[in-house]
This record gives C-alpha cells, sequence and structure tokens, in this order.
C-alpha cells in the first residue's frame, strides 16, 4: 500500500511526475497534521495527510500507513524537490526538525542520508522508536522525471528534564 501511495505515478514526490487515478479513496479536504520547521535551512511548510499529486501541490504530505506524529514509529513525510522540500539540498546530519502537530511539538535529528531507487520502499518500515523519515526526489536540478529518491531519517529527540 505505501509503495503504491509513494512511489506510483502521481503519488510520488516528484513533481514533473503526471497524475494518476488514485487506487483508494482519498478525502475531499486535505486534514492538516500539523507544521514541519528545519531551520537550519529555512524551511517551514504545513503538513497534511496524504501523498498524491494534489495534496503534494499544496503542501508536504504524510504518507499514509505511516506513524503519526509523536507515537513510535516511522512517521513518512513527501514533498516535491521544487517546491517545499527544495532546501533539503543543504540538509546535513545533525539538523533538527521540528514537527508541531496538535498532539505538541516533536524533536528530531537528522542521522542520515541517503539516496534510492524508487522501488526502496524500505526506507519507510516501522520502526521501534519514534523516527521521521523524508522523501523527494532526487537529484534536485534532474529534468524531467527524476530517477531517485533522497531520504532524510531522522531520530526523535528525547527532551532533558529542567
Amino acid at each position: 500500500m505505501i509503495a503504491a501511495l509513494l512511489f506510483a505515478g502521481g503519488s510520488s514526490a516528484c513533481a514533473t511526475e503526471q497524475p494518476r487515478a488514485a487506487s483508494v479513496n482519498q478525502p475531499r479536504e486535505a486534514t492538516t497534521v500539523g507544521l514541519i520547521e528545519i531551520p537550519a535551512v529555512g524551511l517551514a511548510a504545513r503538513v497534511l495527510e496524504g501523498s498524491n499529486a494534489s495534496t503534494l501541490r499544496l503542501a508536504v504530505g504524510h504518507i499514509p500507513g505511516t506513524a503519526l506524529p509523536g507515537t513510535s514509529g516511522n512517521v513518512g513525510l513527501a514533498g516535491h524537490r521544487d517546491t517545499f522540500f527544495r532546501s533539503l539540498r543543504r540538509i546535513k546530519v545533525g539538523d533538527d526538525i521540528r514537527l508541531t502537530t496538535s498532539a505538541g511539538t516533536f524533536k528530531y535529528r537528522v542521522i542520515s542520508l541517503s539516496v534510492v531507487l524508487p522501488d526502496a520502499i524500505e526506507v519507510l518500515n516501522d520502526t521501534k522508536l519514534p523516527t521521521l523519515t523524508l522523501v523527494t526526489c532526487y537529484p534536485f536540478d534532474f529534468a524531467g522525471t527524476a530517477p531517485q529518491r533522497l531520504i532524510v531519517h531522522a531520530e526523535m529527540v528525547r527532551s532533558s528534564p529542567n
């Protein structure tokens, strides 16, 4: 299911792919998940539920079938390389990511960056610990349908007691 939503035609994070009919029913109105902020690269964007083409035109999309922010598991977020996730070209291991939802603000720290083929859906596998995976097409300056995906993997940072 996740593979179909993230890596098939109009559901991927590539801006240049042509939309296709969704294989699952999508809500007519976008549901707000929250706000993602990565201060080191100047990113601040809304996060909406879904990773279909219409959602990704409006915001970063929470990939259905992945964990919700603040829970154990792997939160998957997709965004276009030429809009909301354009600044990911400057992200580095160690950068902080804030994800704010109605349940609170969750801080993650980037632990790895990788480039994979579009069918490498294992990057979205569930995890026991709270993690965050950002997905966008790669390379950033490629004309047409990008042949790869940039994967940003982050782990939740536990707050220390004051």
